[in-house]
């Protein structure tokens, strides 16, 4: 679970410092205000759309950026992310997984009721993302339509 944010902002932290470039002048270049990468520095966690500006900034995957994968980008990785391969993905993720929203939901891993927002198109937090996948077994990348 992402509960413990110490391996984003370890690499967040080694791939920033490998810039040399000052938070102020790396939240320039992704367009996000410096306040913002000092709190990721400090163990906060991005919106969706910031991780993805990250990743896309350091051309790697947001599976290794948060410690879930040692790969640090994948064949054919798409910048950006897409809330339309979302829900397609999670659902395969629970029928590999022999598994269901509701029990997911048991385990404190979503909301219950959550499902049909997102059946709408809209993206769950980064941090539900993250532990989707990490339950799951699964690629935040996929999820996103990265890969």
């Amino acid at each position: 679970m992402i509960n413990d944010t110490n391996k984003f902002t370890e690499i967040f932290t080694d791939l920033l410092s490998e810039t040399q470039l000052s938070n102020f002048q790396f939240s320039k270049l992704i367009g996000v205000d410096h306040k913002r990468i000092k709190a990721y520095i400090s163990g906060g966690i991005p919106t969706t759309e910031t991780i993805a500006k990250i990743c896309d900034y350091f051309k790697c995957s947001m599976d290794y950026l948060t410690g879930l994968s040692n790969e640090f980008n994948y064949k054919n990785m798409k910048n950006g992310y897409s809330t339309s391969f979302f829900m397609t993905e999670y659902q395969k993720l629970l029928t590999i997984n022999n598994t269901n929203h509701f029990a997911l939901s048991k385990k404190g891993i979503v909301n219950e009721s959550s499902l049909s927002w997102w059946k709408k198109g809209h993206l769950p937090q980064f941090e539900v993302i993250f532990n989707i996948a990490y339950e799951l077994g699964g690629s935040i990348d996929k999820l996103l339509g990265r890969i």
